[in-house]
This record gives structure tokens, C-alpha cells and sequence, in this order.
């Protein structure tokens, strides 16, 4: 149940009550009513405890139960991609659930050919591993431009704005990998 799931995060990240109510402005008691399923939260709420979380809404918002596998399967790929967007990512890592959250994530990302993967540079807390897979891309930091081939890797550190280029007449695939893993889309503060 939505409650279960919220306590379970809350407690596996070691946030009290006391400190879920300071970010989220919503009081002890009314988190604690929501934790124990005797009220549902509004939309509004469930965004800010999830922010305060450090999850996406949507885990919150699920009905169905959520899988302990460790193995994502082909067909269970999550594949994500915004209207009008030159971009698709399939997340290869196992989605966080209320028992458990990885640390790491992991990212297949297909560039269309004469396009960024973003108007803008993204920054993240994350470390950000990079290899390519498919084409050439370049990426934009803010003192370097770094050009990878099929089969090159880098390292993006940590809160360094990025975007990633694909020049060329054909997709570019490659696989990112985030530590800590980011569970927020899009990557961007």
C-alpha cells in the first residue's frame, strides 16, 4: 500500500518524521496518517515527499507490486522518451523499490544523427561514466570539448554542466552509468 511504500523509503533512507515534515512543510501528523493509509495524500503532497525522498512521483503513485529482481530482462527495459525529443534512454538498472535502492544507474541512450541530447547542459550530482557504443558524439564542458569513437569512455564529474553531440549522418548509442544513481528524469538540478 502507498503508505507501507512511503515509510518503507523514508526509513531506508534514514530520514525521521520530524525531518520529512521540515522539507516538506506537511505536518508530523498528517504524514504519519498517510504512512498508516488512513488518509490519501493529494497529488501536491506526494510531490513534495518524493522530492524530499529523493524519488521520482511515480513510485509513489504505482498500485502493482514491485519486483525484488535484480535482472532486468530485454523485455522489461524501461524505455523513455520526451515528445519531440532526438533522444531515447532504456534504463537497464532495476528500478528503486521501497526495499531496495541501487546506487547505481545504468543507461542505454540512442542519439538521432545532427542532434543533442538536450537543449541545454545538464548538471547532476552524479558521476557520470560515458562509452560509446555506436558513431561519434561529442561532449560540451564548460572549459573542454571531448570527442568519443566507437568503443571510447570518460568521465563526466560530478555537478559539471554537459551535453552530449551527435554530428554525424547516423544514430549514436552508448551507455551511461551514474554514481550515485539518479532517479530523477530529466538529469538536470
Amino acid at each position: 500500500m502507498l503508505g507501507e511504500r512511503i515509510r518503507n523509503f523514508r526509513k531506508n533512507k534514514s530520514i525521521t518524521l520530524q525531518q520529512l515534515s521540515d522539507e516538506t512543510g506537511l505536518s508530523i501528523g498528517y504524514i504519519s496518517q498517510i504512512e498508516r493509509n488512513l488518509v490519501d495524500p493529494s497529488l501536491s503532497s506526494l510531490r513534495k515527499i518524493s522530492k524530499s525522498l529523493d524519488i521520482p512521483t511515480y513510485l509513489l503513485m504505482e498500485t502493482e507490486k514491485y519486483s525484488d529482481d535484480l535482472t532486468t530482462k530485454s523485455g522489461d527495459v524501461i524505455m523513455m522518451k520526451q515528445p519531440n525529443s532526438t533522444v531515447e534512454y532504456h534504463l537497464l538498472t532495476p528500478m528503486p523499490n521501497e526495499t531496495f535502492i541501487p546506487k547505481s544507474l545504468a543507461i542505454k541512450f540512442f542519439l538521432d544523427p545532427k542532434s543533442c541530447d538536450g537543449d541545454f547542459p545538464v548538471i547532476h550530482e552524479s558521476e557520470e561514466i560515458v562509452m560509446l557504443e555506436k558513431g561519434e558524439v561529442i561532449i560540451h564542458l564548460p572549459d573542454e570539448d571531448i570527442k568519443l569513437s566507437v568503443g571510447d569512455t570518460t568521465i563526466i564529474k560530478s555537478n559539471i554542466p554537459h551535453i552530449i553531440e551527435n554530428l554525424t549522418d547516423d544514430i549514436a548509442i552508448g551507455l551511461s552509468i551514474f554514481t550515485p544513481a539518479i532517479w530523477k528524469f530529466p538529469f538536470s538540478k
